[in-house]
């Protein structure tokens, strides 16, 4: 008779190295299953980012939809993340949404990143770690108050100045110093560092921002002279004078170089290229002030300049009441005792000093800004005077994951 247990002995150890093999499979799936969601964690968050930048330059350059431009930002963030396009076998797009509920928003980017991922063990069963994530970003505009104040370039300097503005914001695309200076601001939003001494906040306090775009096309004034300027020639001689009093009527001066001049103008368009001198004090109404090349001084107390809000004649443009093309950098000072100004400031490429401005109803959009004593008080009217929003529309516009 056989011994069982000697001729059957044999025939577990192929049964236990099946199990091993079944168990070892199981195992690495298990660490393969782990490091791969591990792995796409990471790249969700490279996708998440990539959207975000994409969207975010559409805000810089204003354009909606720009898919180069959304690309080219979505590869610098995803290669920040770790993923970099064409190394490695990693692909990444960035472009408009083609399908879904976000398809029809030109500033909606929609960030795939794929990229291949090593496996150890489920490789043998032909399992190929490569992953898709996508992500996509929107366009958001934050609702505050109207915007008075946009610094667009190298930031602001304050010093001993009371800004009341509560019913609309300031937005401030670099650095901000000040010192001894009051703020009633709707919102005070910064994209650089905030160093003070002295100040003092009340209504919004100062909050870190990513930088916002030129308003320009937003507001209709400021977007029709950048599409349609004025004629700059032929101009009439630009005046030299020192002392007394200057009447001008809408037309094209060239350069003009005045010392203590009370200068008056009448409702209309004046097309300058550049005004030079001390203790000029400007009077007018119903003005637009296209200042084609030079700067801009308005420094005598006193100056009283108002754009037009409705009825405009004479080429004037409503709500605009200085406008320096982006092509011109040279400063601009608004200052003054007793002054009051009314309308668009436009010189997003200049450095633009104001001081002792009195109340009126003024949104800056300038490169840098300085401000210095007296009062700074801006009260939008209901409803605007078409020089920009009313409140409850300030331009900011952040980048935002939707899916």
């Amino acid at each position: 008779m056989r011994n069982m247990k000697t001729t059957e002995r044999g025939q577990v150890l192929p049964f236990v190295a099946i199990c091993l093999t079944v168990l070892m499979g199981f195992a690495g799936f298990a660490i393969d299953f782990g490091y791969l969601q591990y792995q796409q964690r990471q790249q969700q968050t490279a996708a998440d980012a990539a959207a975000i930048a994409g969207a975010q330059a559409l805000i810089t350059n204003n354009t909606c939809p720009d898919n180069s431009a959304a690309l080219s930002a979505a590869e610098t963030d995803a290669s920040a993340n770790g993923f970099t396009n064409g190394v490695n076998g990693v692909s990444i797009t960035a472009q408009t949404p083609a399908s879904g509920p976000f398809s029809s928003d030109n500033c909606a980017v929609q960030a795939t990143i794929t990229s291949p991922h090593l496996t150890w063990f489920s490789k043998v069963f032909g399992f190929k770690g490569t992953m898709t994530t996508t992500a996509i970003a929107v366009v958001e505009s934050q609702s505050q108050g109207g915007g008075c104040l946009y610094v667009l370039g190298g930031g602001m300097t304050a010093s001993a100045i009371d800004i009341d503005t509560p019913n609309c914001g300031v937005v401030i695309n670099g650095s901000v110093t000040s010192s001894g200076s009051s703020f009633d601001t709707d919102y005070f939003g910064y994209s650089g560092s905030l160093t003070q001494s002295g100040d003092t906040f009340t209504g919004a306090s100062p909050a870190p921002m990513l930088p916002v775009a030129n308003p320009c096309t937003d507001i209709s004034g400021c977007n029709d002279l950048t599409n349609n300027p004025p004629a700059t020639s032929p101009c009439n001689a630009g005046p030299v004078q020192a002392g007394g009093t200057l009447a001008l009527t809408p037309g094209c001066y060239g350069a003009m170089v005045l010392s203590g001049v009370n200068v008056t103008l009448s409702p209309g368009l004046y097309v300058l290229n550049g005004i030079t001198g001390s203790g000029v004090t400007f009077t007018g109404s119903g003005v637009t002030i296209y200042e084609a090349t030079g700067g801009f001084t308005a420094s005598g107390s006193g100056n009283s300049l108002s754009a037009c809000t409705t009825s405009c004649t004479n080429g004037a443009v409503s709500g605009v009441l200085l406008f320096q093309p982006t092509s011109n950098s040279s400063g601009v000072t608004i200052s003054g005792t007793s002054s009051n100004y009314s309308g668009l400031v436009y010189a997003p490429s200049a450095a633009v000093t104001a001081s002792g401005a009195g109340t009126g109803y003024v949104i800056y959009v300038v490169s840098t800004m300085t401000v210095s004593g007296s009062d700074f008080t801006d009260t939008p009217p209901t409803p605007g005077p078409g020089v920009g929003p009313t409140p409850g529309g300030l331009f900011i516009k952040n980048p935002v994951l939707a899916y």
